[in-house]
């Protein structure tokens, strides 16, 4: 896989981006980051769908986006930087997230980089949302994934708690189970949004289209509403 195509393919769909993609749950963040308001860098925050969410519960959040299109969408505090080139001072703050973008950056030098703007004890926390398939239908949808999608370098679903390195203590994990609602149409341009999608060719795009729109009205109806689950991998680690 072309890791780089990949993970700059998201700016000319970022308002279908920020339209489609799932939010988090906020059960999912109150176990992450506590009730206390915190001081916080939303690292790779795309459109800011998580950086949102994080302001809304009373944090203060700065946005960390390398990408010009998507990060034009972010309201707020919102700098150009990345995950081994974070624009803020040593030790300032009490957490860094990572929503949906970890694996884009796994690894060193970033996991150095992130510690380096915690607070002693500060928290990192990657989390993402993942299509739950022990649903059967959408195990089916996934494998209409497997033939287009690019599998990132690490699996979400099975992160070590040695994951970030020797700066921060055992990663702990927690699943949140819940869903969302779609049609056969917002299923659709859900793909539209996701990279392997962004860098096809035209056929292999309308092939895809195709067979989504063809399985979910297949399972619930031509212009049915059904709900897609999904459950959250929240991680967090502290900063020794």
């Amino acid at each position: 896989m072309d890791f780089a195509k990949h993970a700059s393919s998201f700016g000319p769909a970022a308002e279908l981006y920020d339209r489609t993609r799932p939010r988090y749950p906020q059960e999912a963040l109150r176990w992450a980051l506590g009730d206390q308001t915190r001081d916080i860098v939303d690292l790779g925050a795309g459109t800011g769908i998580l950086t949102r969410l994080l302001t809304e519960l009373g944090h203060h959040v700065i946005a960390v986006e390398p990408d010009d299109e998507m990060r034009r969408r972010i309201a707020g505090d919102a700098r150009s930087g990345s995950a081994t080139s974070i624009p803020v001072e040593d030790a300032s703050q009490d957490a860094v997230t990572a929503g949906q973008a970890y694996h884009w950056f796994a690894g060193e030098p970033a996991h150095t980089e992130i510690a380096r703007v915690l607070r002693p004890g500060g928290l990192f926390v990657p989390i993402w949302n993942v299509r739950d398939e022990s649903e059967p239908w959408v195990a089916e949808l996934s494998d209409v994934f497997d033939g287009h999608r690019a599998r990132s370098v690490i699996d979400e679903r099975l992160l070590t708690p040695d994951q970030f390195g020797p700066a921060f203590a055992p990663a702990e994990l927690r699943l949140f189970h819940w869903s969302t609602p779609h049609t056969a149409d917002s299923l659709v341009d859900l793909i539209r949004s996701r990279s392997y999608y962004l860098v096809s060719d035209a056929d292999n795009r309308t092939a895809l289209e195709r067979r989504v729109r063809e399985l979910a009205e297949e399972r619930f109806g031509e212009g049915a509403r059904f709900e897609l689950p999904y459950v959250t991998y929240a991680y967090r680690a502290a900063k020794l």
